[in-house]
């Protein structure tokens, strides 16, 4: 069962995106269920008082606490990185003031069934590749860890280090193998280095710098397919 929030002062277009989201939840077998708000300050009251959700869609041009102030809130006061959140707009310019809330999608106003359901399927595929788990093998023994905990793969000295909040875990392989067999979300900025793009706080062309504090560098040969990575989610 997914919890599916809708954020806009419009009251038309929320009744008008609930009926899409209602319909599109049946067609492709997904239980779902909505909640409605029409102010920033409302849905965060929500969020505060420990109450979770699956996916957002969240209006940027929210009369008072707009969508980005509540985005931001999300991610850095609530330290939720797992909310899956899809902007709504009438304009097409906010691409790169979006990066550090790191939506999943934008739809553009009037909203159209065809927009709303390819976003809303991503949504739902990207909710379930989260929630997968990553197996290695190590010192006689086979060990899971969900795809969602881990925020970056390094290598050295022929080991494999997995880095999450909680620590590092190690095991033998080569990360050349291991970036071909993970989710679409996982990067290889560096031959090294593999990158949960979750995790990215900002970076520059030469630099990622995660949640965790950890600076990395982006090899010369990998830049431009780094920045269409990092990006491709946040265009309109």
């Amino acid at each position: 069962m997914f919890h599916i929030g809708i954020c806009d002062d419009g009251k038309e277009v929320c009744a008008e995106l609930e009926d899409m989201i209602y319909k599109l939840g049946k067609k492709h077998g997904v239980g779902l269920e909505t909640s409605v708000w029409f102010s920033g300050e409302s849905l965060c009251d929500f969020l505060k008082r420990e109450n979770t959700l699956d996916m957002l869609f969240l209006d940027i041009d929210l009369i008072t606490t707009d969508g980005i102030q509540v985005g931001n809130f999300i991610r850095e006061k609530m330290k939720n990185l797992e909310l899956i959140i899809i902007y709504i707009s009438s304009k097409s310019s906010y691409a790169m003031r979006l990066f550090e809330v790191q939506p999943i999608g934008f739809l553009i106003k009037p909203l159209k069934t065809e927009t709303v359901e390819n976003v809303f399927l991503k949504s739902i595929h990207f909710y379930e590749l989260k929630n997968q788990k990553f197996e290695y093998y190590s010192k006689g023994y086979f060990y899971k860890i969900s795809f969602r905990e881990i925020i970056f793969f390094y290598s050295q000295n022929k080991k494999i280090n997995i880095v999450t909040r909680e620590g590092e875990r190690q095991f033998n392989g080569k990360l050349k193998e291991i970036a071909s067999e993970l989710p679409h979300n996982f990067i290889m900025i560096h031959q090294s280095y593999v990158i949960n793009k979750e995790y990215v706080l900002r970076y520059t062309y030469e630099m990622i710098e995660l949640v965790d504090g950890t600076m990395l560098t982006i090899s010369k040969v990998n830049r431009k397919q780094v920045r269409e990575r990092i990006l491709k989610d946040e265009q309109p």
